[in-house]
């Protein structure tokens, strides 16, 4: 048997044995096991989901599968339990488990809305060959290209860029909230305020180091530790408008007077002068009357940087405008110019112990050290991981001329472990010395990615696995390059690079 049926939520049975959790006995215990699983800082994904049915109703693109219980007139959801159990909440919120309950007006809420929605189409099958396969390719990856093939991050860019880029950016801004901070006071502030309002605060890279908000294309990401000060600024926009944010220096200044109150002791934020910002679009305008656009931005920005750091030579900052002008992506151009004025407002920046997080430089088409975009924990390794990408960069654009580069990188990727110990042990309160890095590697990541390799399975982490099992000695490429004994292979750089990757993912993200 395999068709299409619609059937009612209360005839449909939320299955004990979902392969999100640990095998239980009863659906009531697994309403459980899904909210423990989908729980966030300050909400759930469920109730999430559930206001979204309630608004939109279900995905018209991904049927539920569901299997018939043999003698009722029920049936076991097979794919689609989330769903199953957003509806049900809704509708039905006295049976949201105690350690839940906070949650239950919320789902409350929704039960008028939510009746709309409660006769679900379903594809009935009774061959477990069949669900199994189903289930594959929605959950399986993609299996040269049997499964699901999801977007990459250019083609999700390029998705995002069709409509107006502010509103994009805005959009990706309140739905990061959202995930990280559930609908609590900075989602609902943010969400009110129109998003060429929000979009235009938001492209001002004065205005993203000073919230500690990170930019890349059209992804916008709140990364913390201003949680008042950032509510502080959504709160004004929302009462003032457009007017208090028109132009640059109107941004800027409404953030600026905002820290004075709000953290009048916090560290000032460093500036970025070889920053490239994306010029500023209005709905059913090019931007007119903020700055004269970007170019006047970006010289003023280029001033800046001259009167601030006497240090650095012209012909440096010309060589970093030329590298950000060679780009014809704003946002890279960014990156590359941000990393070049690294070590001129680094050394303020950490002076003043801020714990401003910068994003990761934009990767290229090629085959790059670290396989993704990496987001350690530290300062201190955030600082070199960029170092090394941006390195890592200029190599591939050049590696004839620029071979000498390599062993940089192998010393390089040792300090980033090293830092990564070390802040990682300081972090629980340990000072473990010169023994940091040795310590970090047996006691701390080894027992991580064994856990992983656990999960996962050997097949899919083979590396990892060879590091494991001893196949593979992480530490001796560390020690050599170093100590300038062995030659530094782009090859070997690579994979030592993509377990480094791994490691800080597990431990120090």
């Amino acid at each position: 048997m395999n068709e299409r049926r619609t059937i009612d939520v209360e005839d449909l049975v939320v299955d004990e044995e979902n392969p999100r959790f640990e095998a239980v006995s009863t659906e009531d215990d697994a309403l459980y096991s899904i909210l423990a699983d989908q729980k966030l800082g300050n909400g759930n994904k469920i109730l999430n989901l559930a206001r979204d049915i309630a608004a939109h109703g279900l995905n018209a693109s991904e049927l539920l599968i569901v299997s018939p219980i043999e003698g009722t007139q029920t049936y076991l959801v097979r794919e689609g339990n989330r769903r199953v159990t957003a509806i049900k909440l809704s509708l039905n919120s006295e049976r949201i488990p105690e350690d839940f309950r906070r949650l239950a007006p919320q789902f409350a809420e929704l039960a008028a809305a939510m009746q709309a929605h409660r006769l679900i189409e379903c594809c009935v099958c009774d061959n477990e060959q069949e669900i199994r396969r189903l289930l594959l390719l929605r959950h399986g990856g993609e299996n040269n290209g049997i499964g699901t093939v999801k977007w990459n991050s250019t083609q999700t860019t390029r998705f995002n860029e069709e409509g107006n880029p502010q509103t994009a950016r805005a959009l990706s801004f309140v739905g990061h909230l959202q995930e990280d901070y559930g609908q609590g006071d900075l989602w609902k502030a943010a969400a009110v305020i129109p998003p060429t309002n929000l979009g235009r605060l938001i492209t001002t890279p004065e205005v993203r180091q000073m919230l500690n908000v990170d930019l890349v294309v059209n992804d916008a990401h709140y990364l913390g530790g201003h949680g008042e000060l950032l509510l502080d600024v959504l709160l004004t926009l929302k009462d003032k408008g457009v007017g208090a944010i028109y132009d640059k220096g109107a941004r800027v200044h409404l953030v600026e007077e905002a820290a004075e109150r709000i953290e009048p002791d916090g560290p000032r934020q460093a500036h970025l002068p070889l920053d490239t910002p994306v010029a500023d679009e209005e709905e059913g305008s090019s931007g007119g009357g903020d700055d004269n656009g970007a170019t006047s931005e970006a010289e003023g920005a280029r001033s800046d940087a001259n009167v601030r750091d006497g240090s650095k030579s012209p012909d440096s900052q010309n060589m970093a405008r030329a590298q950000a002008a060679e780009t014809s992506d704003p946002q890279q151009a960014h990156d590359v110019s941000d990393e070049v004025t690294a070590d001129q407002g680094q050394s303020d920046a950490t002076d003043a112990g801020t714990a401003v997080r910068r994003k990761p430089v934009s990767h290229s088409d090629d085959k790059r050290m670290f396989g993704h975009a990496l987001r350690p924990k530290g300062n201190g390794s955030n600082d070199i991981y960029r170092g090394i990408d941006w390195i890592d960069e200029q190599y591939l654009k050049h590696p004839d001329e620029l071979a000498h580069l390599l062993p940089i990188l192998g010393f390089s990727l040792r300090l980033l472990m090293e830092t990564v110990a070390r802040e990682y042990f300081a972090s629980i309160g340990e000072d473990r010395g010169d023994k940091a890095l040795a310590n970090f590697l047996k006691d701390v990541a080894k027992p991580a990615i064994s856990a992983k390799i656990d999960t996962v399975g050997h097949n899919n982490m083979a590396l990892a696995s060879e590091w494991i099992d001893g196949k593979y000695n992480f530490e001796a490429f560390f020690a050599k390059w170093a100590h300038g004994t062995l030659a530094v292979d782009r090859s070997a750089l690579v994979r030592q690079s993509e377990l480094v990757a791994l490691i800080i993912d597990e431990v120090w993200t």
